[in-house]
């Protein structure tokens, strides 16, 4: 199986970030998690990621995605996560932040 990060979305709920593509969870059961894409409701994408409940493990990977990813959304991703922990846990000016 491929390799995946976890993150935040601004409104701080998990992201997982696979192959330039984010998954926000979908459901969750006893023993796994659901992620379906970002875009499944405004693209109608059907890309869906499934990991064990702890997310340490990749379960299924379904890549019918109707549009591309891109590695570079995936590194922005990470580096926003970083500025806003750092805004958050920080007690520097906004602008030393940023």
């Amino acid at each position: 199986m491929s390799t995946f990060t976890l993150s935040t979305t601004q409104k701080n709920k998990p992201l997982l970030l696979s192959k330039g593509v984010s998954y926000t969870i979908d459901k969750t059961t006893n023993d796994k998690t659901y992620w379906k894409c970002e875009d499944a409701r405004k693209l109608k994408c059907k890309g869906r990621v499934h990991t064990n409940n702890i997310n340490t493990i990749l379960l299924h990977e379904n890549d019918s995605h109707n549009h591309n990813g891109s590695a570079v959304s995936t590194e922005i991703r990470l580096f926003e996560e970083k500025v806003r922990d750092r805004a958050m846990n920080c007690n520097e000016a906004t602008q030393t932040a940023i």
